[in-house]
C-alpha cells in the first residue's frame, strides 16, 4: 500500500486584530492591542506599521509608548477576534471541507489533500488563496507541509523560499516510498534550522531551552529523549515528534450551521385558498417538529413558495423573542395566505427558520428551582405575545419602544429600539428601564410630549436667573403664574459638537392651566447672548 502524504496549509493572520479595528475606526496611525496582564498593560498584537517601530507582542504598553509616543491603543477583545476566525474558516472551505481554527496564534488549518488537483496543484491553490486575501486587504502568512505542526513552523519562522513543502512525484507520478523518505528528509532539512519556538512550546521552556544552549530544532533531534522529558517536560518531544511526522496530529474541523428548512413539493399545482392555508399549516407543524429535535428556536421564520412559471416569492414572519412553538407559528401565519396570489398554481412550498439559537430553559415550567416569580414569568410572555401578533399585522421595523440612555440631553436621553422582553423585564420578572422604579428620584420631572425640534419664542424675564414672566409662542401670548428652576443641563463635552452652549430649563405654567418646558441657552455670567426656546410640555 502506497504511502499517504497530507497537504495541510496554515494560513497565519498576524494582524488579523488591528486590521478590524483599523477598518472601524478609519485611522492611519500605528495601532497595538492590548491586555491587562497581573496590572500591566502589555501588548498582543499590533498592525504593520507598530511593528515597522518595533513594537511586539509581550511588550509593554509603557515601552512601547517610549518608542511610538502616537500609537493608539485598544482592549483585546477575544470574542471579536474569535468570529473573524470563524467567518475566515468558513471562507476557506472554498478550497477544502476540512478547516479548523487556531485561536492561541490567530491562525486556520486546511486539509487540501485530494483537492488540490482543482486549482492546478497545492501552489496553484496557495496563490489563488493569497489573491483573494490581499483583494480583502487581509495580511496573511501562508505555509504547506505534510502536517499541521511543520505547517505552523514554517508560517511563524519559515523563509518565504522555503515555506512551501510538497509531496515529490516518481516517474510514475506515483508517491512511492523512496519519494515518500526524501520528502520527510527534505521536511526534516528545513525544521532543522528553526528556533526552538517553532515547536508550538510554551514561550518559558523556550526559554529555559535557549539559556541551555538549546536555540533550533536541530539542537534537539539527535538528543536522547529521556533526559530531555525529564528536564523540560514531555511536551517538548510531542510537539517536535508532531512536526517531523512521527506523531499524527489531528483537528476537529469547522462545520457551517445547518438550516432549519422544511419543504413540501406538489404532483399537481394547487390554487385553492384552502389548499394554500394547508399547506402553510403543514409546513409550520413540521418546522416546530424540527426546532424540537435539533433544541433550537428562532426569531425568524420565512415562508416561500413556487408557481408553476418557476418565479419564486418568500413572506418573513418576525418574533420578538426565540420560539419554537407550533401554537404560536400557526397564531402568526394565519393570514399568511391572503397575500399569496397563487395564479395558475403553486408547484411547491417551503418554510426556513433563521436567526436560531439555543432556547433557554422554560422559567414557567419549575419556578421554584429557577428562582422566577410566575407572574413576572407570565407577564413577560404576554408581552412577546403581544409584540408578535403586532408585527404580525404591521410589519417587521413598525413596532417598537423608547429606550432609555444614559444622558442627561432631552434629544438623545431615549432611542427607538425594537421590543425586546428580555430587555424589558429583568430576572426576577420585574419591569425594568422607564417601566421600572427610577434610578434617580432628585431628577426634575420631564415633560409628557417632547418636541422634536425646539422651537424658538420671544420671552420677557428678568436677568440673569428669573424665569420668563410671559412669552410668545406661534402669535399667542402666554402669561406666566408659576414656574420652577432653573435646572442646568450641560452638554457632553466629549461629543457636543463645537458651540454647544449649556441650556437652563424652567417649567412654567400659565393663565390657562397650561404647562410648558422651556430652557435658555447661553449663560449671562459667561457673557453669552441668551436664547429661549420650547422644547415641551406638561400634562
Amino acid at each position: 500500500m502506497p504511502p499517504v502524504y497530507r497537504h495541510i496549509i496554515y494560513i497565519w493572520f498576524p494582524y488579523l486584530a488591528a486590521s478590524r479595528i483599523q477598518r472601524e475606526i478609519g485611522m492611519a496611525l500605528p495601532l497595538v492591542v492590548i491586555k491587562n496582564i497581573r496590572g500591566v498593560d502589555v501588548v498582543t498584537s499590533g498592525c504593520a506599521k507598530a511593528t515597522a517601530y518595533g513594537l511586539v507582542a509581550g511588550m509593554r504598553l509603557a515601552d512601547a509608548r517610549a518608542l511610538c509616543p502616537d500609537v493608539i491603543t485598544e482592549d483585546y477583545n477575544p470574542t471579536a477576534d474569535h468570529a473573524d476566525l470563524h467567518h475566515l474558516a468558513l471562507w476557506a472551505r472554498r478550497y477544502s471541507p476540512l478547516t479548523a481554527i487556531d485561536h492561541e496564534f490567530n491562525g486556520i488549518w486546511l486539509d487540501v489533500a485530494g483537492a488540490e488537483h482543482l486549482f492546478g496543484g497545492v501552489r496553484g491553490l496557495l496563490a489563488d488563496c493569497a489573491k483573494r486575501l490581499h483583494r480583502s486587504h487581509l495580511r496573511a502568512v501562508i505555509a504547506a507541509a505534510p502536517n499541521c505542526g511543520a505547517a505552523w513552523a514554517l508560517a511563524h519562522y519559515g523563509q518565504p523560499s522555503q515555506r512551501v513543502i510538497t509531496a515529490p512525484k516518481s516517474a510514475a507520478n506515483q508517491l512511492d516510498a523512496t519519494a515518500y523518505t526524501i520528502s520527510r528528509a527534505r521536511l526534516r532539512h528545513y525544521l532543522a534550522r528553526l528556533p526552538i519556538a517553532a515547536l508550538r512550546i510554551d514561550t518559558d521552556v523556550a526559554d529555559h531551552m535557549q539559556q541551555a544552549g538549546l536555540r533550533v530544532i536541530d539542537d534537539i533531534i539527535g538528543l536522547a529523549r529521556a533526559p530531555l522529558a525529564a528536564r523540560f517536560g514531555t511536551d517538548v518531544l510531542l510537539r517536535l515528534d508532531q512536526a517531523l511526522g512521527n506523531e499524527d496530529e489531528i483537528f476537529t474541523p469547522v462545520s457551517p450551521p445547518q438550516p432549519c428548512y422544511v419543504c413540501r413539493q406538489f404532483a399537481e399545482p394547487i390554487s385553492a385558498p384552502d389548499d394554500v392555508k394547508a399547506m402553510i399549516d403543514y409546513l409550520a407543524t413540521e418546522i416546530a417538529a424540527l426546532l424540537e429535535q435539533t433544541r433550537l428556536a428562532t426569531r425568524r421564520l420565512r415562508l416561500g413558495w413556487q408557481l408553476v412559471d418557476e418565479m419564486t416569492f418568500t413572506y418573513d414572519v418576525h418574533l420578538s423573542r426565540p420560539s419554537r412553538d407550533a401554537a404560536l407559528f400557526h397564531r402568526l401565519l394565519a393570514n399568511a395566505s391572503d397575500g399569496i396570489n397563487a395564479e395558475f398554481g403553486l408547484e411547491m412550498g417551503w418554510m426556513e427558520a433563521l436567526d436560531c439559537s439555543p432556547l433557554a430553559p422554560i422559567e414557567t415550567v419549575l419556578p421554584r428551582m429557577a428562582g422566577q416569580k410566575q407572574d413576572g414569568a407570565a407577564a413577560r410572555d404576554a408581552y412577546a405575545s403581544l409584540v408578535d401578533r403586532l408585527v404580525a399585522r404591521l410589519g417587521y421595523g413598525t413596532v417598537v419602544r423608547l429606550s432609555p440612555k444614559d444622558c442627561w440631553q432631552p434629544e438623545t436621553a431615549q432611542s427607538f429600539e425594537l421590543p425586546d422582553p428580555e430587555q424589558l423585564f429583568d430576572g426576577s420578572g420585574k419591569k425594568t428601564g422607564w417601566f421600572g422604579n427610577p434610578l434617580c428620584v432628585t431628577a426634575s420631572p420631564r415633560p409628557i410630549r417632547l418636541l422634536a425640534y425646539p422651537q424658538p419664542v420671544d420671552v420677557v424675564a428678568l436677568l440673569p436667573d428669573h424665569p420668563p414672566a410671559q412669552f410668545i409662542w406661534q402669535k399667542r401670548t402666554h402669561k406666566i403664574i408659576y414656574a420652577t428652576g432653573p435646572e442646568r443641563i450641560a452638554p457632553a463635552w466629549w461629543l457636543a459638537p463645537v458651540g454647544s452652549r449649556t441650556r437652563d430649563y424652567f417649567r412654567l405654567r400659565d393663565d390657562q392651566g397650561a404647562g410648558f418646558w422651556l430652557y435658555r441657552e447661553g449663560l449671562p455670567e459667561r457673557h453669552e447672548t441668551p436664547t429661549w426656546f420650547l422644547h415641551g410640555f406638561f400634562a
